[in-house]
């Protein structure tokens, strides 16, 4: 016997102490059944017989007893038990016979299956219905009969030592048997006692404790039924609970027995299973039927009548009634039962009970108890997640875009989720369980002791819940101080340094423990506090899970973690970035790596997708903190650096990180997420470089030096030696991010250069100055557009939007001078990224490669846009013409391959690749040809056309001033209106003659309007240059001519009409063809008429004589200069100029044998348009309406917290002043603003909104409007408030006097602009949107749920544009932005928007947190990209252009006049007015 387990299992026991439960410490125990108990041993036992003689007794009365129980054919030999003695007496019997042994002999078996039978047949007397084989006693006393039977069916379930797997399979057939009927019983049973639910609980404790207590056999009758009797156990106890109580002695013996059992992996399966069932509905009761639908198999498991404080209890004493489940990683612990020390004292091989093979599945056993745990977090939070074997699925993060795996929560119990549990609470449930979970394989930095506290609540009140900056943790009084009730100090288990080795096998269930801890943290609401003491010890785990101990493999501790902590740094947790350090120093060694090694349980492209997310959480936190220090958390001995860490440290860290992970990344939405964080870092480095350029040049000591302090005044746009080395390679190399060195202080850390290996030639790329990494950018972006994204559709637009936006940031710092390489660079790549989409062959051209080309040529366009010295760069030129050409025709004329001739472009069949393709090339073409280096024009950036239109152009002619005492005609009736191109250009001209009192000279307007806009043109007549047009002459005769002295000779001959020759000729045949007059002719009516007019004729000239010849020949006559002439059919010249008044070019237009169609626009043709019709001018209107660029309407809403009603949202901007000032300085940045606009009044549409105001019935619409454009596209924010008062009580929050215009996010490149909003060439006045936008500013984030997006566009519009769906379509076709301002003074972001090919644009990301400085300049050109992504998802989307040139041609058609050519000349010698 090893007498020395006695004594180290008693001074365990000691230790343990700590453990256990007090809940039940002034009760006792029930005492267990067991085979030697005298009440349940059988009369048979006493008797001096046989075992044989025993066995034939019990066959000899069983088997007429179950004849008659309906399981046999009924015999007339039957048993009839009439009365108490006769059934007590059978009882005896059958209670031996169900404690014979199994043997092999089948008939041997026949005894104890009719004992099992009889009973099971008997216990329907607690049926309402029991059957007709009951004896008559057990009718009169179901209950008292019912718990003798139970206390004997507690034979079948003892163990036979030593038998057959064969008798086992019989056995536990038997054993099915009996659960099942006990089970039926209780389930539809109505007149069980107290006693008999006792018998009932005590006979299932024990057969479970029989079976389970000992240490696990392979395949015995324990094994095999383990699972069975669990559940049997459990689903009665929680019947027990709804119809009887269990005492707090039944209780305590649970959880005693329970104890026991934990090396059994089913007990913990079945105690997750019953956990989870009962806190669905416990969940249910608390926060109603939608907060978390239960499971079908979960609302049988639990009964209906279990309810209120009783399902309160229940659920609270069965998740406490194994103890601590993070015991399940002590094997000491475990093995501290009477079973384990019964056979390490018979066992000769075994010197520790700890050391049984049966315990080595400890750890498979943790990590299920974890996963449980973790489950019922889960449920709490609202994460419907399945801890059931059949039904568990990979877990996954639940942060914005990376959606973790989870039971779908109905749409309508989303507004409930936001009344869930709060994470103290949370935390004082499993806050212990999970904390000390995550250190069970870890050596603690601190020296802390496991105690359960004992602070009285009241203690819990009065913690001082002051927010500071960041968590120090310095000593151990800091964590134990002030701590509330039930929560324990976490340290490492006793253990540890004796098990070394075999703790890596609890890191699974150690990762599951930390993943629910992040969860829990990541859920906290806007209005919520956490207790410092959890956050620190939070922090602390977080800290030693996110070590590295292998740079080459991810503990399941580290992707656990990253895996669940994307919200981290999202939800305003006081001293979070303390941790920042420690989250860099992991998301290097998983996002720089391309062979890690990692569990087949962590899904690699969702950990880096989860580690991305934290990196674009991070990204503006050096910028806004720049030089504040990071606080430590307190490390080892010799652990403390000597100098803080500062943020602007770890800036240029996360520049390489993000740029690494982009080069090595290959999945696409991981890419889009890294491209859009490269996007706002570039930004926000760039305003933040411009400012403190403005704050140095004015107090250059405003700053303290520090070691990055070359980080900010130093690089700022000076970094011309920066870029000198990059310009230095070839044009057409690009070098990887491989290739790009890290700043000199970063070359110096060995710790972190030996992470990151580089190959080739090293290029020198600054990444601590804005320049250095825009240049990094340009080359990473560059190289792999062509190589790699070019394949994948979001990927590219991602990239292209990045190169865009890098446009207009670079334009917007005015240091287009310092970028003229990587400028033609960017030009040279975009070229030849068009090209090579063209040439992919046809079965590669499809929908999305077509829109990735329509893209790049929109890209192209911004480029040329910002830096119109592009355009004037030859080799730019020439590649920008070459990919226009290859748009619009489908080939290029000048190939550049040897032995390739030259084709000319009038050669050339037109087969584009695509009519998009075309559509974007001809607009790039335009806008190179008619704006770059024109725009924004003089009169603003609000149209890229010219805003005059045919009033503006009457008023400012001198016909008005001519003609101001005649009647008012129309200044349209002014204009000759023609059609010209093919019906593509619509010519509206007005003539002006010369006007002597006016002193001017004749003049034709043209107001040209076209596809891509409105243009008017003006052109004068004049005779001389402007120089020298001073002297005018209106002399009215200047005198005879001076005769010429030197006359000739007159010769005199008679005129021939023929040479001599001819009458020399002889005549033939041929002559006598043509008939002489004197021929005899056919005369009919009309030649004899034609005949006597010419007779008549010729005898009127012969009554002449020639004398009166002579005399009107020699009357003499003063020759005169003509009349100057005043009147100049002005537009006829320009017309014929311009070619379009020859006779040959109108033959075709008024040919009435042709078809009008076919020839009535071709070439140059010139067609009038009659300009009389009533709705001529109503459709010139229109289609100066039609803007020629994309249009965007963005409206823009404040949320205060916990509103859900559409007024009251609108009505938040009636008042400015009590706005947010942070949101108005974001309006301010969106754009310029507009005068404002009034709609039409808005009745409520509900009962409730009516309620707010009683005496209102009907608001007031007022709109503040902020316009922005630039060379491709246009948006309006429109900013609706909604007011029971008149408009001019509104407040505007763009007109108030404020300091907000001096604001850092206005410093970059902020222009203010007056545009006339009136004559813009956009859209009317009622906002009507290709892409339905919303910017949605949220003081409470979790308000993005329940904000009721259809109530405020229907509220605003009543639905006006929307084509007739319904709200949820209009709902679900809309991109929201949701803005919310976290206590740093960061900016979180999140996107929604419908499921489409096309994900959500960028630079903006979901989860991404941005700067205040650049908060809205990346909200404006997120919503720009959005809208163009959802037009080219759009099949039947055509460019603005294109519409445009659909309306003119139908114009041209509509209002064609049909004149022929003698016609429509003459038109053009009369006077418009009269013409009209």
């Amino acid at each position: 016997m090893n007498l020395g387990v006695l004594n180290r299992m008693n001074s365990n026991q000691k230790e343990d102490k700590i453990y256990q439960d007090k809940m039940y410490v002034d009760w006792s125990s029930f005492s267990f059944f067991n085979q030697s108990n005298i009440e349940n041993r059988s009369v048979l036992t006493s008797l001096p017989l046989s075992p044989d003689a025993l066995k034939q007794i019990v066959t000899l009365v069983v088997q007429p007893i179950a004849t008659n129980i309906g399981i046999t054919h009924p015999s007339p030999l039957s048993a009839k038990l009439n009365t108490d003695r006769e059934v007590a007496w059978c009882m005896e019997v059958i209670g031996y016979g169900l404690s014979l042994p199994l043997n092999i002999a089948t008939t041997e078996h026949d005894p104890i299956r009719d004992c099992v039978h009889v009973y099971c047949e008997w216990l329907s007397a607690l049926l309402p219905q029991p059957r007709s084989a009951v004896p008559l006693p057990l009718l009169k006393l179901p209950n008292h009969y019912s718990r003798k039977i139970i206390c004997q069916l507690f034979q079948i379930f003892i163990p036979r030592p030593g038998e057959a797997p064969d008798l086992i399979n019989r056995q536990a057939v038997l054993c099915h048997r009996v659960l099942r009927t006990i089970q039926s019983v209780v389930t539809n049973s109505s007149i069980i006692d107290q006693d008999t639910w006792d018998s009932l609980l005590l006979l299932l404790m024990t057969i479970n404790d029989v079976l389970l207590a000992p240490p696990t056999v392979p395949n015995d009758i324990g094994d095999q039924l383990c699972d069975r009797v669990l559940s049997v156990l459990f689903e009665i106890w929680l019947h027990a609970c709804a119809k009887s109580f269990p005492s707090p002695r039944m209780w305590k013996t649970l959880t005693e027995l329970a104890q026991s059992w934990r090396h059994r992996t089913s007990l913990i399966t079945q105690w997750n299973r019953i956990n989870l069932a009962l806190t669905s509905r416990l969940l249910t009761e608390l926060y109603g039927p939608q907060f978390l639908k239960p499971a079908d198999d979960e609302q049988i498991l639990v009964p209906v009548e279990l309810s209120g404080k009783v399902l309160t209890q229940a659920w609270y004493r069965l998740l406490h009634c194994i103890g601590n489940p993070v015991q399940l990683a002590r094997p000491s612990i475990i093995s501290q039962t009477h079973k384990f020390l019964q056979y390490t004292i018979i066992s000769s091989q075994l010197s520790d009970p700890s050391q049984h093979p049966c315990l080595f599945s400890l750890p498979n056993i943790f990590v299920e108890a974890m996963k449980g745990i973790a489950g019922l977090v889960d449920a709490f939070l609202g994460l419907r997640s399945s801890v059931f074997p059949h039904e568990r699925t990979e877990r996954r993060t639940h942060s914005g875009s990376i959606g973790r795996t989870s039971f779908p929560v109905d749409n309508a119990g989303s507004t409930s989720i936001l009344h869930r549990a709060r994470c103290n609470s949370l935390l004082h449930l499993f806050g212990s369980w999970l904390f000390e979970a995550t250190l069970i394989d870890c050596e603690t930095q601190f020296n802390l002791k496991t105690s359960t506290a004992e602070t009285s609540s009241s203690s819990l009140h009065l913690t001082d819940r002051s927010r500071a900056s960041s968590v120090s943790v310095t000593s151990e009084s800091s964590l134990q101080s002030n701590r509330p009730r039930s929560a324990t100090v976490v340290e490492l288990p006793p253990d540890t340094a004796n098990v070394g080795a075999t703790l890596d096998g609890y890191e699974s269930g150690r990762a599951e423990a930390l993943g629910a801890l992040c969860r829990i943290f990541c859920s906290k609401s806007t209005d919520e506090d956490i207790l410092p003491q959890y956050l620190a010890r939070f922090y602390v785990v977080l800290n030693n899970g996110l070590k590295i101990k292998d740079e080459k493999f991810i503990s399941e501790a580290m992707a656990s973690i990253l895996l669940h902590s994307a919200d981290l740094f999202r939800v305003n947790l006081d001293g979070v970035f303390t941790l920042i350090p420690s989250v860099i120093d992991s998301l290097e060694v998983i996002l720089l790596s391309k062979d890690l090694k990692i569990k087949p349980s962590v899904n690699r492209v969702e950990l880096r997708r989860a580690s991305i997310h934290v990196l674009v959480s991070i990204l503006a936190a050096p910028l806004h903190f720049h030089s504040l220090p990071i606080k430590e958390l307190a490390g080892g001995i010799g652990e403390r650096n000597t100098l803080p860490t500062i943020f602007s440290n770890v800036r240029p860290r996360l520049t390489q990180l993000l740029l690494s992970a982009l080069q090595v990344e290959s999945d696409p939405l991981n890419t889009h997420i890294l491209l859009g964080g490269l996007a706002s870092l570039i930004h926000d480095l760039a305003a933040f470089e411009q400012s403190e350029h403005n704050a140095v040049s004015l107090a250059p000591h405003n700053y303290p030096s520090t070691p990055m302090q070359t980080d900010s005044a130093s690089n700022v746009m000076s970094s011309t030696s920066d870029t000198h080395s990059c310009h230095s390679t070839s044009s057409n190399s690009y070098p990887s991010v491989s290739e790009i060195t890290l700043d000199s202080h970063l070359e110096n850390d060995a710790s972190y250069s030996e992470r990151i290996s580089y190959s080739g030639p090293l290029l020198t790329f600054p990444l601590g100055s804005f320049h250095g990494l825009v240049n990094a950018t340009f080359h990473l972006v560059s190289c792999k557009l062509l190589a790699v994204w070019k394949a994948d559709l979001n990927t590219s637009l991602a990239a292209l939007e990045l190169l865009g936006f890098l446009a207009e940031v670079l334009a917007k710092l005015r240091v287009s001078d310092q970028n003229v390489g990587e400028s033609r660079r960017i030009v040279r790549v975009l070229c030849e990224y068009i090209s090579v989409q063209c040439s992919r062959p046809p079965p590669a051209h499809s929908k999305d490669l077509h829109s990735t080309i329509v893209a790049a040529y929109t890209c192209c366009a911004s480029w040329l846009f910002a830096h119109p010295f592009l355009a004037t760069d030859s080799e730019c030129l020439h590649l920008i013409l070459q990919v226009i050409e290859l748009g619009i025709s489908g080939s290029k004329s000048q190939t550049g391959k040897n032995g390739e001739s030259i084709q000319a472009k009038h050669e050339k069949l037109l087969k584009p690749v695509s009519l998009r393709v075309r559509d974007a090339a001809e607009f790039l073409l335009t806008s190179l040809i008619e704006q770059v280096g024109n725009f924004p024009s003089l009169t603003g950036p609000g149209s890229p056309s010219c805003i005059l239109n045919e009033e503006d152009l009457f008023n400012k002619s001198n016909l008005m001033k001519s003609n101001s005492n005649k009647p008012h005609l129309s200044a349209a009736q002014h204009f000759r209106y023609f059609a010209a191109s093919e019906g593509t250009i619509i010519l509206g001209v007005l003539e002006q003659p010369s006007n002597k009192i006016l002193d001017s000279d004749p003049m034709v307007t043209i107001l040209i309007r076209n596809q891509f806009g409105r243009q008017v043109w003006a052109s004068q007549i004049r005779h001389l240059p402007r120089h020298k047009c001073g002297v005018y002459s209106y002399t009215v005769n200047p005198g005879r001519p001076l005769p010429m002295n030197d006359v000739g000779s007159l010769l005199s001959f008679d005129p021939q009409y023929f040479p001599d020759s001819v009458d020399r000729v002889r005549p033939c045949l041929a002559d006598k063809t043509l008939p002489s007059l004197e021929t005899p002719l056919m005369i009919d009516d009309r030649i004899a008429a034609e005949l006597d007019k010419l007779g008549r004729l010729v005898d009127s000239a012969s009554t002449l004589t020639v004398s009166e010849i002579q005399e009107d020949i020699e009357i003499k006559s003063e020759c005169q200069s003509p009349l100057l002439c005043n009147e100049f059919q002005t537009a006829r010249l320009f017309l014929s100029h311009l070619g379009f008044l020859s006779v040959d070019g109108l033959q075709f237009t008024f040919d009435k044998h042709t078809s009008i169609q076919e020839n009535s626009l071709r070439g140059n043709s010139l067609v009038g348009l009659d300009s009389t019709s009533s709705h001529f001018f109503e459709d010139l209107d229109s289609l100066d309406r039609l803007g020629s660029r994309s249009h965007d309407t963005v409206y823009v809403f404040y949320v205060r917290s916990g509103q859900k009603d559409s007024y009251e949202i609108l009505s938040n901007m009636s008042l400015a002043s009590s706005l947010n000032p942070h949101f108005l300085e974001f309006l301010q940045a969106l754009g310029w603003p507009q005068d404002s606009l009034t709609t039409a009044q808005a009745k409520p549409m509900s009962k409730e909104s009516m309620d707010l105001n009683s005496k209102a019935n009907a608001y007031q619409m007022t709109s503040q409007c902020l316009y922005w454009a630039d060379g491709v596209s246009e948006i309006l924010f429109v900013v609706p408030a909604l007011s029971c008062t008149s408009p001019s009580f509104i407040s505007s929050p763009f007109h108030e006097p404020s300091s907000l215009n001096d604001s850092p996010q206005n410093q970059l490149g902020k222009e203010q602009k007056n545009i006339n909003f009136s004559k813009r060439l956009t859209k009317d006045s009622a906002y009507i949107s290709e892409v339905r936008m919303l910017v949605v500013w949220c003081e409470s984030y979790e308000d993005h749920t329940t904000i009721p997006i259809g109530d405020l566009l229907e509220t605003i519009s009543s639905c006006r544009d929307n084509g007739g769906q319904q709200k949820a379509d209009v709902v679900s076709d809309c991109f929201v932005i949701f803005i919310h301002a976290q206590q740093s003074g960061l900016y979180r972001i999140h996107l929604q928007g419908p499921n489409s090919k096309v994900n959500l644009a960028t630079p903006l990301v979901d989860g991404i947190v941005v700067s205040r400085r650049a908060l809205g300049s990346l909200v404006r050109q997120t919503a720009v990209n959005m809208g163009k992504r959802r037009r080219l998802d759009h099949d039947s989307y055509q460019l603005p252009h294109i519409r445009r040139k659909l309306k003119v041609s139908e114009i041209a058609s509509k209002y064609r006049s049909d004149m022929d050519v003698p016609s429509f000349y003459s038109n053009l010698f009369c006077n418009p007015e009269v013409g009209s």
